[in-house]
């Protein structure tokens, strides 16, 4: 499908534009491997189909919450945070889907929610891969896709 390197960067701009304008947490891009405490996830579908997987630190989590919700940090629940986290994940691949194709139509399932603790890196071949700090606070974002008939 196309070529990986432009559709990194269509990818790498939804986060940003999500992040920046929703959240107002601003993202680096970084290549470390990164210790997560949730994660969420979303398919798609269409003329390309694929999944999209965010892996978030505790941290990124609150702070998302805090700046979309005005919520204080004593205030934040797991449900927020599960909500919040969905959300995003939500909006980054519909940012990125009209990106890839703006005259197409893409079904997006409903998102889903681990709270589950584990690492992320680079190391999942044929996926795209993006590692991002802001602050101390962690992001993975993992996307694989496939044309239909494979």
């Amino acid at each position: 499908m196309g070529n990986t390197k432009k559709i990194q960067e269509m990818l790498m701009n939804s986060i940003f534009d999500v992040f920046e304008k929703m959240f107002f947490v601003f993202l680096e891009p970084c290549d470390e491997e990164m210790k997560y405490d949730l994660a969420a996830s979303i398919e798609f579908s269409g003329p390309v189909k694929g999944n999209l997987r965010a892996y978030l630190s505790t941290g990124i989590a609150n702070s998302m919450v805090e700046n979309m919700l005005g919520l204080e940090t004593n205030e934040i629940t797991d449900k927020t945070r599960e909500d919040c986290a969905k959300e995003a994940l939500n909006m980054i691949a519909g940012s990125f889907v009209h990106k890839l194709d703006a005259g197409k139509v893409f079904d997006l399932s409903i998102p889903a929610y681990e709270k589950k603790a584990g690492r992320f890196g680079m190391e999942s071949p044929g996926n795209v891969n993006l590692l991002f700090d802001s602050d101390g606070m962690s992001l993975g974002v993992s996307m694989s896709f496939y044309t239909e008939g494979k």
